[in-house]
């Protein structure tokens, strides 16, 4: 891996972020504007948002703090993991790896504090195997079986083989923790000035529309979404597409390959106009069965944006019933 192409993954997974991050905004902003637009025209008190804001905090603090639990604990459990994967492999080293210690304990919701201490009983054992490795050696040297100058060159040796690989994957964690953030910041600021404006907030309300993509693995899937231009002038729709991610939280999110045809489409006021995705589901990258979710957002003019869920779903069986594999 060259230095470029390091720089080429950083530049790109940072340009996801900030598109992802911009969306977000946007959503709140919008928001904003409005409780700023409704007190303006007296149909608000100047004082709503201190007045809502203590109920808003009491009803959701609980759950907020939780979901910001959830998304640390998902960067620690991958970080651990990293770790473990890395250990997997020590120069000069034949103690093995204990099975169960590639594997993190999995978050509960339902008691974080002891994830957090079966999380630093697993780092523990971790070190302490890391500790067994250095030992050996240092035994090695002093029985005349290496010499510290072939320690060193193994020992870089496996840095330069393994480290940009970890680099690489911890930017991926890191934006990855970045985007949970994000994710759970805009969720509870739109709750928060939907409860301002007296609206519902979009999990309260209808939810949003879904698209499927599903098929055989290995194979290209295609599924299409109808837009009506409901504005009084033309208007061209564009789209934004979120990172996706397995529902049950394994693995790492990432950037689906998704191909959207036309590229380039205007609608006339009431006319209606077809959007297809494609996509290829690379068994290297969509476990067969496992259902993954991210957001297809359509734009328009002055900020206008729909949000549409994106389900993509694998089957290694094509006569498999998908359906029954997707939740409601």
């Amino acid at each position: 891996m060259t230095a470029e192409h390091n720089a080429s993954d950083w530049s790109t997974t940072y340009s996801q972020y900030l598109t992802r991050s911009a969306a977000l905004s946007a959503r709140t902003l919008k928001l904003y504007l409005e409780a700023l637009d409704r007190i303006s025209q007296g149909k608000l008190t100047p004082t709503i948002f201190q007045e809502h804001f203590p109920r808003f905090a009491q009803a959701h603090a609980a759950e907020y703090s939780a979901r910001l639990a959830e998304a640390g604990a998902r960067f620690l459990g991958e970080l651990m993991r990293l770790a473990a994967s890395l250990a997997q492999e020590r120069p000069g080293s034949e103690i093995p790896v204990v099975e169960t210690d590639a594997v993190p304990p999995r978050f509960d919701p339902t008691n974080p504090v002891r994830w957090f201490e079966q999380l630093a009983e697993y780092a523990g054992r971790l070190n302490a195997r890391a500790l067994r490795v250095y030992r050996e050696q240092l035994d090695r040297v002093a029985a005349g079986e290496i010499t510290p100058g072939e320690v060193q060159q193994n020992t870089s040796d496996y840095l330069a083989r393994q480290m940009p690989g970890y680099l690489e994957q911890l930017t991926y964690l890191y934006f990855d923790l970045l985007n949970g953030l994000n994710d759970v910041r805009a969720r509870y600021e739109e709750t928060y000035f939907r409860g301002v404006l007296g609206e519902k907030s979009s999990e309260e309300s209808e939810p949003p529309a879904a698209l499927t993509l599903s098929g055989p693995s290995g194979e290209t899937v295609s599924a299409s979404l109808a837009i009506t231009n409901t504005a009084v002038q033309r208007t061209p729709i564009g789209w934004t597409l979120t990172d996706v991610r397995r529902t049950d939280g394994i693995g790492k999110a990432f950037v689906p390959a998704v191909t959207v045809f036309p590229e380039n489409l205007e609608l006339e006021p009431d006319e209606e106009g077809t959007l297809t995705l494609s996509l290829q589901l690379d068994s290297s990258q969509y476990d067969p069965g496992a259902l993954y979710t991210g957001t297809f957002y359509l734009t328009g003019r002055a900020g206008f944006q729909v949000e549409v869920q994106l389900r993509i779903l694998a089957v290694a069986n094509p006569s498999a019933n998908v359906e029954t594999q997707l939740p409601a």
